[in-house]
């Protein structure tokens, strides 16, 4: 067993929860209850929001299979996906000249990308 990627897959769990319950609240439903953005703009960004929950859910599942034994290559798949989502949220407040705090999703993923790093060492 690999605790590391047991404990990043713990952690992309949580995130997944978070994103669901708490981004639910916050962007899903203001997102659908838009009056000013048209039918396909308002679905499609649905959609990829969906997308977003699948793709942490299964990131949380690669890191927890390979923790209990299957090969380290879903980790760092896992990994490269987990620091790929912390760069584009730090590149959106860069983009934008705001705040590291003010848009903190890349908080969320950076100790899944440590622990991810870890285990492949």
């Amino acid at each position: 067993m690999n605790i590391w990627f047991v404990i990043a897959g713990a952690l992309s769990i949580f995130v997944c929860l978070l994103h669901i319950f708490l981004g639910g609240r916050e962007a899903a439903k203001p997102l659908l209850a838009s009056k000013e953005l048209g039918r396909t703009a308002k679905y499609t960004n649905y959609y990829c929001w969906h997308l977003v929950t699948i793709s942490i859910a299964i990131m949380g599942g690669m890191f927890l299979w390979t923790g209990f034994g299957a090969g380290w290559e879903l980790a760092l798949v896992a990994s490269i996906l987990a620091g790929l989502f912390c760069l584009w949220s730090v590149g959106i407040v860069v983009l934008n000249k705001g705040r590291l705090w003010q848009f903190p999703q890349w908080l969320l993923f950076a100790p899944i990308v440590a622990a991810g790093l870890k285990g492949l060492l």
